[in-house]
């Protein structure tokens, strides 16, 4: 229910979602994705091939799909995604370079089989960023 969903909200510091379940959430609460980024230091949506937004700070970043080496199994993808937000909130960097990171993760995880049948090295990940985003990671 929508007044169970807005308790979860408040307790949360971040709340990251696919595009079905942000539309699910904002139906079930009646308030739009902005208004529920207020409850949260971050509220992240994923949108598959369409990149990701995450909204902090009282902006929307903007942040790209990383076109995969393949497309072999989406199973995990959203896992991966998160493992680099995680990353990147336990290094301290800002959001557009935690996205990125994300993004690259869900990319590397797409081209392999299996929730967890893959296993990039750092300078794999940091090659796959450099390629994507013209920057160095590390």
């Amino acid at each position: 229910a929508g007044d169970e969903l807005m308790t979860f909200m408040r307790l949360a510091n971040y709340a990251c979602f696919n595009d079905y379940e942000a539309r699910l959430l904002c139906d079930r609460t009646g308030r739009s994705l902005e208004q529920l980024a207020g409850e949260v230091e971050a509220l992240i949506v994923t949108r598959g091939g369409e990149g990701s937004h995450i909204h902090a700070d009282g902006r929307r970043y903007e942040i790209p799909c990383v076109e995969a080496d393949s497309v072999v199994d989406p199973t995990g993808c959203g896992d991966a995604y998160r493992s680099g937000l995680l990353y990147g909130l336990a290094a301290g960097w800002e959001w557009e370079k935690t996205g990125r990171l994300a993004a690259v993760m869900g990319a590397i995880k797409v081209a392999h089989r299996g929730g967890q049948n893959h296993r990039p090295s750092r300078d794999d990940i940091a090659a796959c960023f450099a390629r994507t985003f013209g920057s160095t990671l590390w």
